[in-house]
């Protein structure tokens, strides 16, 4: 028997504004799709993050659909729900439901009653008015292969878990004890990606380990598997550029089943052999940081990083023609993150930011540039804080962190465009800082800082509009779509069954970045 594995589709996720990024999301899940389509499986696993928002437009709705009709009506798509797809109180139907009721997928969920320490979970029935499933049975020459699934819990996680590892054994004192056992989730992995935290420890999987052959994960946008039986492929795209690092990997696995040898450790009779394989997806690039310390003028500084550029071309050329990015043997336009650190000589005001990312963008032929000035600082910042005045920021052998922070913010004020208002949006800048410290609602200190503006500038607050330079409804060229399908050779193998633990996760995931709503 075979399945395929993939997950954290995001449709929809329209990255930096850019209609494109949308469309690649649609590409990257056909052109998946069409992968796993190319070994023949039995079955499709999917779970979490089909959506990357429950507020579908038609279009998203109809890239879905489309998708999901290239596979066949005897192949299954189990999908579980994550928490891109909807939260923790989910309406009571769902975009997954609808997609269940249709026919296009076989949603699993758990019933997770907080009064009982025993999930609950319904077998598949083809019944038109129901919008979900607790588990689903496949059954093939190699036996029967039995699939839960748990929706996303957030900080509950552990605690389902616990319910669900009960639940499938009941389920299968009930039913009959199946020869292998598949469990969806959406949620990370303790020390995957250490940074992200709110994981589930491997402690925490113990009882799931003895009733689950494979775990099944979702939420975590980079691949990685571990103690043989937990799998995470990793999303088709890199929805950041931490997540286009070489060290994350984004794809989808080949899954098949064999009589399980003596030395096979999970609970059914069955074992399992993996192999990850690369998505294709648009391609970062991150040249080095640029140092601007050396330039005592914009004009020097500009001059010596158009020669930077320059010299990283052949670096871009390199990583924009790996197979895994290229479209039709041609490689994409690139998404570029220009790093700068350093000392900056001159007024921050006389930096211009935009006009290097807009040279690089042509000289590049680059889709998006993004900037990050995080690690820059003022020779001017420098000297303040080399120069502050103890008595007046230390009493008595203590720091007066207000009277620092007054100094420090009227400096940055007098380094910005915004030099000639510098002590009143210094105020602000500590007024809004001394906000956020108490955990004042984010609409607050938005709702003042918009009062201090028209305030300080009213001119610059007046005739204010918005222009749109495309229709956002406007529909995803399918020509691209299809041309995409139709140059897909065979899949690209990775490390293999064995890939080494590489670590990781939501969702920023973009996307591990949405916060429980509890």
């Amino acid at each position: 028997m075979i399945f395929g594995h993939l997950s954290d589709i995001h449709l929809g996720h329209r990255q930096y504004g850019l209609k494109q990024r949308e469309d690649d999301m649609a590409n990257s899940f056909r052109a998946t799709l069409q992968l796993i389509l190319k070994n023949n499986p039995d079955t499709i696993l999917l779970p979490g993050d089909l959506f990357d928002s429950r507020d579908l437009r038609p279009k998203i709705l109809e890239e879905a659909e489309r998708g999901l009709e290239m596979v066949p009506d005897d192949i299954p798509v189990l999908v579980s729900r994550g928490n891109h797809d909807e939260n923790l109180t989910p309406r009571k139907v769902t975009w997954l439901n609808y997609l269940h009721r249709r026919g296009h997928i076989i949603l699993l969920e758990a019933d997770l009653n907080s009064d009982s320490e025993t999930a609950n979970f319904t077998p598949y029935r083809e019944d038109p008015e129901a919008g979900r499933a607790g588990f689903y049975d496949i059954e093939s020459d190699s036996g029967t292969v039995r699939v839960f699934g748990l929706q996303w819990r957030g900080a509950r996680t552990d605690t389902a878990l616990k319910q669900v590892a009960r639940g499938i054994q009941a389920t299968n004192e009930k039913y009959g004890n199946p020869d292998y056992t598949v469990l969806l989730g959406h949620f990370g992995i303790e020390d995957e990606v250490p940074s992200l935290g709110g994981s589930i420890t491997h402690a925490e999987l113990r009882d799931v380990r003895e009733v689950v052959d494979y775990l099944a994960l979702g939420h975590i946008h980079k691949q990685y598997e571990a103690s043989g039986w937990i799998y995470n492929p990793g999303a088709p795209e890199a929805h950041s550029t931490r997540e286009a690092r070489d060290d994350w990997k984004h794809g989808y696995y080949n899954v098949t089943l064999t009589p399980a040898n003596d030395e096979y450790g999970g609970p059914g009779q069955l074992q399992h052999d993996t192999e990850h394989h690369h998505s294709r997806r648009r391609p970062y690039f991150s040249p080095p940081a640029f140092d601007v310390t050396s330039y005592d003028s914009y004009g020097e500084l500009r001059e010596a990083f158009h020669i930077y550029i320059t010299k990283q071309e052949g670096a871009l050329k390199e990583e924009i023609n790996h197979k895994e990015f290229l479209k039709q043997d041609e490689p994409r336009r690139p998404i570029l993150d220009l790093q700068f650190e350093g000392t900056l000589q001159f007024g921050k005001g006389d930096f211009h930011i935009e006009e290097l990312a807009n040279w690089t963008e042509n000289a590049y032929n680059a889709l998006y540039v993004q900037t990050n000035t995080s690690r820059i600082t003022t020779a001017e910042i420098e000297k303040l804080l080399s120069e502050i005045d103890d008595d007046e920021v230390f009493v008595d052998g203590r720091l007066r962190t207000d009277a620092l922070e007054q100094q420090v913010f009227e400096t940055i004020a007098t380094e910005s465009q915004f030099s000639e208002h510098s002590e009143k949006v210094a105020t602000l800048l500590g007024d809004t800082h001394r906000m956020a410290k108490n955990g004042e609602a984010a609409k607050d200190i938005a709702d003042l800082v918009t009062e201090r503006r028209r305030a300080l500038f009213p001119d610059a607050t007046e005739n204010v509009t918005i222009e749109v330079d495309e229709d956002p409804f406007e529909e995803i060229d399918q020509s691209d779509v299809d041309e995409e399908i139709s140059t897909i050779g065979e899949p690209m193998a990775g490390d293999g069954g064995s890939t080494e633990k590489t670590g990781e996760i939501t969702s920023e995931m973009s996307d591990i970045n949405e916060v429980d709503d509890e």
